[in-house]
């Protein structure tokens, strides 16, 4: 790995140029814009960083956030520098709950998706601000799956107060077809939960039970008061605006090939067995400095005969009014394809790491 650590920007594009506003659409490998590493330091009681950092601006200071193991951990920028860890609780008055299914940091502290009961807002001492319970749901829902994972970050507009998440269906039942109410805006002024409606397309009627192709994923572009949603099994982008929802195209220009996994019965216990080689369409992130929308595609994964895997992944990149203006190759056991975006560039972390002391993210500088 230590090939991409001093890798120089690759491509360049004239600041005097006009075409360069408008460039051609690039295909390419995601290694030639690496600009530099940044490296974080850990503590005795830091195991593993994860993938995204917060990148907030305080008091004429600038600094990154990362929730590990019921700790809010703060960080100078550019440095990587731990600046403090912060401790917060389980249970009691303060408590955030024993299941965190997820969280997010903000200039207004934190939020917690609690026990599947409450949205949890806290300052960043650890101390409750606010605690939402969250709405019922009807009987073709099943079961209510709030959560953050599978690529349905939360996201927050502090300039409205609003709370924008997920219910994500674990797996994909009929009755699901049905439902619309899969997307949530939470005023957290109020307290009142209102639902954004989509409903399945009709194809996913073929990915009942599969825990890979049934879910989606989903993208709030706060600038432009949009939701992005993201299923795995569609080349295809759908985009909520207001009261009207569209297609844009977001396909890779690889084939894919979805292949189904499934559910079984192990006495009390639903084990999940996705296919392992099928593609998909994992997720969407937005960088909302540079206005671009970056497609995780997992094109395929194949196991070597010492049972090691290699993996051709890309990024999908789509400009403001959902464009295509590049794809961008990387193997997903080198490089982790969830990342955190600052002005300076998108960070992604390093799957294999060459200090215990430090954990290093690539920073991708492109200039799209």
């Amino acid at each position: 790995m230590g090939k991409y650590y001093f890798l120089l920007l690759a491509v360049v594009f004239s600041c005097n140029s006009k075409e360069s506003k408008s460039p051609e659409f690039i295909s390419g490998e995601l290694t030639e814009y690496i600009s530099d590493t940044l490296y974080f330091e850990k503590d005795e009681f830091t195991k593993n960083l994860p993938a995204k950092f917060a990148y907030l601006e305080q008091n004429d200071s600038i600094f990154l956030y990362a929730w590990y193991d019921k700790r809010l951990l703060k960080y100078g920028y550019p440095s990587g520098e731990l600046l403090s860890s912060t401790n917060f609780f389980a249970e009691g008055p303060d408590g955030i709950g024993s299941f965190i299914s997820g969280s997010l940091i903000t200039e207004d502290g934190l939020f917690f998706i609690s026990d599947q009961k409450e949205i949890v807002h806290t300052d960043f001492e650890g101390k409750v601000v606010s605690r939402f319970p969250f709405p019922s749901v009807p009987e073709e829902r099943l079961a209510a799956n709030f959560s953050a994972m599978n690529g349905n970050d939360m996201t927050y507009d502090a300039a409205t107060k609003t709370l924008f998440l997920a219910d994500v269906p674990f797996v994909l039942q009929e009755p699901n077809m049905n439902y619309r109410d899969w997307l949530w805006k939470l005023d957290t002024r109020s307290g009142n939960f209102e639902p954004v409606g989509f409903n399945y397309p009709e194809k996913y009627s073929e990915h009942y039970d599969d825990p890979e192709l049934g879910v989606f994923a989903h993208t709030y572009l706060k600038d432009q008061d949009i939701f992005v949603v993201n299923f795995p099994a569609n080349d295809s982008l759908l985009i909520l605006d207001s009261d009207k929802s569209y297609w844009v195209d977001g396909r890779s220009a690889r084939t894919l090939t979805f292949e189904k996994g499934k559910t079984e019965p192990r006495g009390e216990w639903t084990v999940f067995n996705p296919s392992m080689k099928t593609s998909r369409y994992k997720f969407t992130q937005y960088d909302p400095y540079r206005k671009r929308l970056f497609r995780y595609v997992n094109i395929e994964t194949k196991e070597s005969e010492i049972e090691t895997y290699t993996n051709e992944s890309s990024f999908v990149v789509l400009d403001s009014e959902f464009g295509k203006v590049a794809e961008l190759f990387f193997d997903n056991q080198e490089i982790l394809p969830s990342g955190f975006f600052t002005p300076n560039g998108f960070y992604l972390k390093l799957v294999e790491q060459e200090n215990d002391d430090k954990e290093g993210y690539v920073r991708i500088d492109l200039d799209l």
